[in-house]
């Protein structure tokens, strides 16, 4: 059960309010409208217990679902299992359910008005797990008949996408499933090493770097496709594959396992927008134009750097439909404790605004949700008194991303 605060349009997160939290106390708990920001901290009694934020739905204007990897240092299964929390819209707690379900990933999914997430067993076997969003009991399971979850996702036509790995063939493994979840498609990307194995396994039980991994889709008007961050020919890249098929056509391909597309997001035709790192700097590219079908060096894209970023940091992308104007989100977290949001134009690569949130403890952004009423959710991670993993929510209203009047 979660001991939970709210404090509205309030950002930095004070020793003492941390604290607070710990001892279960409640801390303002103000009523807030929908349409308001909030930041809401969730706090567990369980010392043992570390939660690492997954994915965020929201419920039709009706609240929102959020999936957290939860680490127990007393368990003998050494993969976190999975925990869903259902708040309200202004972000109190409604239910929360545990699942003996293992390493979570990517966002929670509906597909046919059904909401579930994707998660393995304890013999590492992947299955969809379907919900029900007003009590979080099990409806359904589905065997997806893979290993090792990496990443999962939508796309527009109904299908579920997942990423995995096998260990058998030393490959990435992708496959699409239709909204009965059957399988349509599968194929399996060769490594063709067995050094990332231990890497995969320290980010799937939370012991290690976590790569960015990732799935999605991407319609140039001419084509459509999917892009997926996975090991691949000795390297993680980021590759484009036909919608059909699943063939590889191109990539962007990084130095081993140190560098890395942070974050993806299609933003028109052929053009992208992008983060990543490598030589221990982040960078940004906020819109450029993509070859699908070549090959190439992450080092040879012309981004610009993004120094105050934490090392290797984490970023969170959304596109967000304006009033007047449409924009593109990079959400992350600086050096300096401070969550980031960089608010670019959609259609060009026009810095519109940076929106900085400080906090007295360490934080770390999951994802990076568009809402309903035109603003946006944060949901992340933070080290209560610098070592108790708890997940938050921040949530900004719409005026935020609103132009500013000129004087």
């Amino acid at each position: 059960m979660w001991n939970a605060s709210i404090k509205p349009l309030v950002y930095l997160l004070s020793l003492a309010v941390a604290a607070a939290l710990l001892s279960g106390c409640e801390i303002d708990q103000k009523e807030t409208q929908a349409e308001d920001g909030f930041l809401k901290l969730f706090n567990h009694p369980e010392e043992t217990l570390a939660f690492y934020p997954e994915g965020l739905l929201e419920l039709d204007g009706d609240g929102y679902l959020f999936l957290s990897a939860v680490k127990d240092e007393l368990a003998e299964i050494e993969y976190p299992s999975s925990y869903i929390t259902r708040c309200n819209a202004q972000g109190q707690v409604e239910w929360s359910m545990a699942y003996d379900w293992f390493a979570p990933v990517g966002d929670l999914f509906r597909l046919n008005g059904q909401v579930g997430f994707v998660a393995m067993d304890e013999q590492f076997r992947v299955s969809a797990i379907l919900i029900d969003p007003s009590n979080g009991s099990i409806t359904a399971t589905h065997d997806l008949e893979m290993t090792m979850p990496l990443a999962a996702g939508t796309d527009s036509n109904g299908n579920l996408l997942v990423l995995g790995y096998d260990f058998d063939s030393r490959s990435s493994w992708i496959s699409k499933f239709n909204g009965s979840f059957s399988l349509e498609r599968s194929v399996l990307l060769p490594v063709n090493t067995d050094l990332v194995e231990v890497e995969i396994q320290r980010h799937m039980n939370k012991m290690g770097q976590e790569h960015p991994f990732y799935i999605g889709q991407y319609s140039t008007g001419s084509t459509t496709g999917y892009y997926v961050s996975c090991y691949y020919n000795y390297t993680l890249r980021t590759i484009f594959l036909d919608q059909s098929s699943l063939a590889a056509s191109g990539d962007i391909f990084y130095y081993q396992t140190g560098e890395a597309i942070s974050s993806i997001v299609h933003k028109n035709a052929s053009y992208f927008g992008l983060t990543s790192y490598y030589e221990g700097n982040n960078y940004i590219l906020p819109y450029i134009e993509l070859n699908l079908n070549e090959s190439r060096n992450i080092r040879d894209l012309p981004a610009e750097p993004l120094y105050e970023l934490s090392y290797k940091a984490p970023v969170a992308t959304a596109q967000l439909s304006g009033a007047t104007e449409d924009y593109t989100l990079f959400a992350s977290q600086t050096n300096a404790s401070e969550l980031v949001i960089y608010q670019y134009a959609a259609s060009s690569d026009s810095l519109i605004s940076t929106h900085y949130r400080g906090f007295d403890e360490q934080v770390r952004v999951s994802q990076l949700l568009p809402t309903e009423d035109g603003g946006a959710m944060i949901l992340g991670g933070i080290h209560i008194l610098g070592k108790y993993r708890r997940p938050f929510l921040l949530k900004f209203p719409p005026e935020t991303f609103a132009p500013k009047a000129e004087d």
